[in-house]
C-alpha cells in the first residue's frame, strides 16, 4: 500500500480543488472561455482577494493556465479532464434532485453550459 500513498495524496489534492463553492463558480465562469480576473470577479460575485486566492490554488494544482497581457491576467481551463469531472458530478447530483424541479432545472442549465 505504501507505493500508492503518493498517488492517493495527489488524487486527494486534485479532488480537493472541487471542494469549495467559489472554485466551482470560477470553473463555471471560465469553462468555455478565457477570462480576465476582473471578469471572473464580476461574474462570480466574490471579492478580488478571494477570487485571486482560488485562481492561484487552481493554477498551482494544474487545472488552469494563465497569461498576462499588460496589467491584466487571463485564466482558462488547462485540464479538460477537470471539466469532465465537474460535468459528471453535476449530472450525478442533478439525477438525485428529482423532488426539487427548480434546483434540477438550474443544474441542467449548468450541465448544458459545460457541454
Amino acid at each position: 500500500m505504501d507505493d500508492m500513498s503518493e498517488v492517493f495524496e495527489s488524487v486527494a489534492r486534485y479532488f480537493s480543488l472541487l471542494s469549495e463553492p467559489t472554485r466551482l463558480r470560477i470553473m463555471h465562469c471560465i469553462c468555455q472561455d478565457e477570462k480576465a480576473v476582473n471578469q471572473i470577479v464580476e461574474e462570480t460575485g466574490a471579492t478580488q482577494t478571494n477570487v485571486s486566492r482560488h485562481l492561484a490554488m487552481m493554477y498551482q494544482g494544474g487545472v488552469l493556465t494563465r497569461r498576462r497581457e499588460g496589467s491584466q491576467v487571463f485564466y482558462k481551463v488547462g485540464d479538460p479532464a477537470f471539466i469532465d469531472i465537474c460535468r459528471t458530478v453535476c449530472v450525478r447530483v442533478a439525477s438525485e434532485l428529482e423532488g426539487d424541479k427548480n434546483l434540477k432545472r438550474t443544474f441542467k442549465g449548468l450541465i448544458d453550459e459545460l457541454s
